[in-house]
Formats: structure tokens, C-alpha cells, sequence
């Protein structure tokens, strides 16, 4: 793959261009500003929820909604709602910095519009392909695929106890609700169902939020995903990544702590993942013309790869492979789907799995509840548990707290050197909230990786 000729094109397509940037943390827009401003593009104006965590972009103009939520769906819905339907004000601040309306908007992937604030999103992705967000919709998809799955029901959330009692295992039963409050991810919207005392409460919470659920038996094996990304000619299927999945000691509730990949998935696991990504890739782009990035969340189990959801977006598991091999994947999408550049599936592909192959990356973002004052630290493992060191000395990896959509976040990012490939990574990463409840005196509720079964 000629990737210089790649970066090429996708300078000239945002040279020259005035760009609103729309992310819910600003410092998340701080790097493509940076290469916005190589590529001679500008001027330059963020929206965004609040500051995050990080270094801020350096552009002509900021605009913060200060919207949040009581969870983190909460946030990005409000946050989405406020670039959506912008207030007066909003609205004045883009007229101001783009009175011509020459601006085009970046970075609305959440977004289901074509465009914002009366300027058209680069790259807009279509509505059809947004609805697939719904969770109610990965058997059928399974099943048109050829792609092994554990059974489920989705029934009428008050008929969630009987299936229950008719899938659940040793473990009991998860459920899931529909898009009844619109599309749902990190786990927001899931349920463990682990004894029949659980039942009771849990559908007095799915009445609340769901018209129908999907029941599936509880499969116990290490949280992963399958990531692709359909070039138009096929589609490029990347390396299996352990998501940071992270279970209540006691509670029903699922915590998702974003992904790294680190773990080596069994050959026999990963050639199954692997089909997997490129059989549903086929079917996303014979139903819908399906362009661009998508993930098949699961759990690996002694058995096998069984899904449990498809995210299709792109997400933490693609940046940390394309990153690797210095792939601006999100430019290629958005190129890709505006019509602006032709890529091969099968060069993409192995470009990216080359690299992802020798380099590793990710950790853990973990939101939660309450606003603490931003720090960061270095931090160590040892047998004993993580310890902090020096933000400056040599370190098996970084920690940084700050503000999110939902009250806090922890960010944890893990140093490629000093990490071992091989086994999840969780229970190590997890180790490291006890440090920030002992350094920052938070509040975090007990915590559990998934047990390893291989």
C-alpha cells in the first residue's frame, strides 16, 4: 500500500478548508488539529462538552456546551443534543467565526445528521448504517454471516424472566435492552441476571428504559472484539483486542474501561474472530453498502468466539492497530465516504496487521462519579500491586485524571516496552483504580476483571 500517496491525498482533501471540529473532550480534538494545521488547513474552531483531559487545541475559536449527564450515555446524549439542536448562543459563535459558510464539520461519527450548525459533516455516514447500532439486531446478522453464536431470545421486556429460565446457565443470564433511548454502548445498558433474587430489580429497570431486551446465557471467558473496515473491494479484518470489561463484585452492572491489545487470543480463537469480522463485513456491505469501520464485541470463551454485539463505528480497538502502522484510518473513512479516495481492502489489511503484529498499545479510560481535581502520576506493578512513581522517571505507565460527560475519568495508558504480550491484561490495569483511590480519594465501587479460561 503506497501509504505516503495516501497521506498525500488526504492533505490536499482538508488543505486550505475552515473546519469545525466537534468532540465532547476538547483535548481529544488536539492532535488532529495539530495535523489539520501541517496540512495548511484553517482557520480552526472547537465545540465541545468540556476541556477533558490533556493538552487543549490551539485553534481561532472554542466553544464549550457544558453539558453532562448522570451517566456516560447521559453525557454523550447531551452533548450530542447540544451540537444537534445548538442553543442561540452555539449557533452565533459558528455564524462568527463562519459567517460565509465555507466551514465543513469533523469528528461527528456519533452524529446520525448530514450536517451541524447549517454546515455539512466531511464524510457524512448514513443513517442506515447508524440504526445497526441496534443491539436487538446481531443474531440475525449472525445467522445471515454464518458466524457461530450462543442462543438468545428478544422478547417484551415482561417476558424477559421466562427466558431467563429457559437459557440461563451455571452463571445465569445477561440481558440487554433495545434502542427504545436511542443507541446505547459501553455497557450502559446491560444486566447480569445472576440468580432468580436478581430478576425482581432488574425488570423494574428495564421497564423504565427498554420495550424489549435480548437474553442470552452468561458466557464466562475474557471480553474481546473483532475489528474490520470495508474498503468498498472487501474488507480488511485486523487482530483480536481485549476490551476492558470489568465486572461489579456484587452489583449487575458492567463497566467498560475501554481496550488494549496486549492479550495473544489462542490461534484457533483468533483464526475464528478473524472469519468472523470478514464474514459479517460481506453482509454489512451486501445489505446496506456498508463503507468504513466496524467491530464485533464478544466474549473468547474455552469454547470458542461468541458474539455479543456489532459496533458499527469506528472504535478503541482500530485506533490501536492503525496507529501502529501510521494509518489515519479515521481520514480514510471520511475520504472513503465522501468519495475522495480508493483504497484496497487487502493492502489495507496487511499494512496494518504487519505492524499491529510487533507494536501494542492501549489501557484503560474509566469514568466515574464525582469531579476530582486533575493529576497524573507514573506508575509500576509489581507482584504486590501498582505503585506510583514519578510522572518523569521511567515508568510501566501513565495515569491522569480530569473531567468527563459523567462526572470524572481515569485514563491509563500502557508503555509497549514494559508491558508483557500475551496475557490479559486486565487484572493488571485494574490495579491500578486501588492506587487512584489511595492517591486522589475516590470513590469506586469493587471491581472484577473476567477470569482468563486458557
Amino acid at each position: 500500500m503506497d501509504l505516503d500517496a495516501i497521506k498525500e491525498r488526504i492533505a490536499e482533501a482538508h488543505s486550505g478548508r475552515k473546519w469545525i471540529l466537534t468532540a465532547d473532550a476538547a483535548a481529544g480534538a488536539t492532535p488532529m488539529v495539530e495535523q489539520l494545521r501541517e496540512w495548511e488547513s484553517g482557520p480552526l474552531m472547537v465545540v465541545a462538552a468540556n476541556e477533558g483531559v490533556g493538552d487543549l487545541p490551539d485553534v481561532e475559536r472554542t466553544y464549550y456546551t457544558r453539558t453532562s449527564g448522570d451517566t456516560i450515555m447521559g453525557g454523550i446524549r447531551a452533548y450530542l443534543d447540544s451540537i444537534e439542536e445548538p442553543t442561540r448562543e452555539l449557533r452565533r459563535a459558528v455564524d462568527t467565526f463562519d459567517p460565509d459558510r465555507e466551514a465543513l464539520n469533523l469528528f461527528a461519527s456519533f452524529s446520525r445528521r448530514s450536517d451541524l450548525f447549517g454546515r455539512a459533516i466531511y464524510g457524512a455516514r448514513p443513517a442506515e448504517w447508524g440504526a445497526l447500532e441496534d443491539k436487538m439486531l446481531i443474531d440475525e446478522l449472525c445467522d445471515a454471516a454464518g458466524i457461530a453464536r450462543a442462543p438468545s431470545e428478544i422478547v417484551a421486556v415482561a417476558n424477559a424472566a421466562a427466558a431467563a429460565e429457559r437459557l440461563a446457565g451455571d452463571l445465569g443470564t445477561v440481558w440487554v435492552a433495545d434502542n427504545t433511548e436511542g443507541w446505547h454502548g459501553g455497557g450502559e445498558y446491560v444486566r447480569w441476571v445472576r440468580t432468580a433474587e436478581d430478576v425482581a430489580p432488574t425488570l423494574e429497570w428495564f421497564v423504565e428504559h427498554a420495550n424489549r431486551v435480548r437474553v442470552m446465557p452468561f458466557l464466562e471467558g475474557i471480553p474481546s472484539s473483532i475489528h474490520g473496515f470495508n474498503t468498498g473491494n472487501g474488507s480488511a479484518v485486523f487482530l483480536p483486542v481485549e476490551l476492558m470489561i470489568f465486572r461489579h463484585a456484587e452489583g449487575p452492572e458492567f463497566v467498560y474501561g475501554q481496550a488494549a491489545n496486549f492479550w495473544e487470543a489462542p490461534a484457533e480463537i483468533r483464526d475464528q474472530m478473524r472469519d468472523a469480522g470478514r464474514r459479517m463485513g460481506a453482509v454489512l456491505a451486501q445489505r446496506v453498502g456498508y463503507l468504513g469501520a466496524f467491530g464485533i464485541d464478544g466474549v473468547a470463551t474455552a469454547e470458542g468466539f461468541l458474539p455479543t454485539e456489532l459496533n458499527p463505528r469506528m472504535s478503541v480497538g482500530h485506533g490501536l492497530q492503525a496507529r501502529a502502522a501510521d494509518v489515519p484510518l479515521g481520514s480514510i473513512e471520511r475520504l472513503l465516504i465522501a468519495g475522495d479516495l480508493d483504497i484496497d481492502a487487502t493492502e489495507l489489511e496487511e499494512t496494518i496487521v504487519s505492524a499491529a503484529e510487533t507494536s501494542r498499545g492501549g489501557g484503560m479510560l474509566l469514568p466515574i462519579a464525582g469531579e476530582y481535581e486533575a493529576a497524573e502520576t507514573g506508575v509500576t506493578f509489581t507482584e504486590a500491586g501498582a505503585f506510583a512513581v514519578d510522572i518523569e522517571e521511567t515508568s510501566d505507565a501513565t495515569m491522569k485524571i480530569g473531567p468527563g460527560g459523567f462526572g470524572s475519568i481515569i485514563i491509563v495508558r500502557l508503555d509497549p516496552e514494559r508491558n508483557e504480550v500475551g496475557p490479559p491484561l486486565a487484572p493488571k490495569v485494574l490495579q491500578t483504580v486501588a492506587l487512584a483511590e489511595q492517591l486522589w480519594g475516590l470513590e469506586v465501587p469493587p471491581l472484577e476483571p473476567a477470569p482468563n479460561p486458557f
